[in-house]
């Protein structure tokens, strides 16, 4: 008399499949999250005076996965014109659509949209490369609490 199993391959199968969906929703909302440090940073801590809210408005983010947009966030920027936060919104978007629908798996997208950001971060003020640093220093830290959350949860 052998040993008999209570469960079939489909059971198995499910749960497993289960499992990584709540993995995938984990790591969007932690791409979400770093998002809107992101953008905080880029709006606290901004080098130049804002004009007409434009450049400011432009700045957001998108979470893709495999390439489709899963959450946006642009907001006009407090005190913006409105209709150069309209503008400036509509470029970020446009802009984070066009480098998100390129990507594999789930990625965050970090823009300033208009095209002169670059030119105001060359004069040495900050658009957004402060929100890159950011990016770079906080992903490890909170892959790395990605991995350990993943790992108590199989224990």
């Amino acid at each position: 008399m052998g040993i008999t199993s209570s469960f079939n391959r489909d059971i198995v199968q499910h749960r497993f499949d289960a499992f990584l969906q709540e993995v995938e929703k984990m790591q969007i909302e932690m791409m979400q999250e770093l998002g809107e440090k992101c953008v905080t940073e880029m709006r606290l801590n901004k080098g130049y005076t804002m004009q007409t809210g434009a450049l400011l408005s432009s700045s957001g983010y998108s979470v893709f996965k495999d390439g489709v947009a899963i959450h946006t966030a642009f907001e006009a920027a407090s005190g913006a014109d409105s209709t150069a936060a309209a503008q400036g919104i509509k470029k970020g978007q446009s802009l984070a659509g066009k480098v998100g629908k390129e990507t594999k798996g789930i990625s965050l997208v970090v823009v300033a949209g208009e095209k002169y950001a670059v030119y105001v971060e060359s004069k040495g003020y900050n658009v957004i490369s402060s929100a890159e640093h950011l990016a770079q220093r906080e992903l490890p830290r909170m892959l790395s609490e990605l991995v350990s959350d993943i790992k108590a949860a199989t224990e």
